[in-house]
């Protein structure tokens, strides 16, 4: 089970989510539905994923419903968002969710550089 924290940039531009932890597909769509809660009262449509301390566990068919099934579905996120996912550079746990978010058409990339992370972010 997985712990996440919820703050904004300095600049106020993106929230940021630290997920610490071992990830199910029930935490993270819960993470998301906070974070984007948050985004909603500030008019915030980007979003910094700091994973360098977690860990997806989950297997590629929980990974497809939790892309597919629970965040393409919910009427809780925000449509058109732009999320960056930051792991740590020898984590490739995360690898799968970024492919079937791009196959679904979401703007979601990875990163091992937060710098690079962020300019995404802030690029769209």
């Amino acid at each position: 089970m997985s712990t996440c924290t919820l703050t904004v940039s300095e600049d106020k531009k993106y929230v940021i989510i630290k997920v610490v932890g071992k990830v199910t597909s029930q935490d993270m769509y819960q993470h998301a539905v906070e974070a984007h809660e948050l985004a909603r009262s500030l008019n915030l449509r980007a979003f910094l994923m700091d994973l360098t301390d977690s860990v997806n566990l989950q297997s590629a068919g929980e990974n497809y419903n939790l892309v597919y099934r629970q965040f393409r579905t919910s009427d809780k996120l925000i449509r058109n968002s732009r999320l960056a996912l930051w792991v740590k550079a020898d984590d490739h746990s995360h690898d799968f969710i970024e492919t079937l978010a791009a196959n679904a058409g979401d703007h979601v990339k990875l990163f091992r550089d937060p710098q690079k992370a962020i300019h995404f972010l802030l690029e769209g």
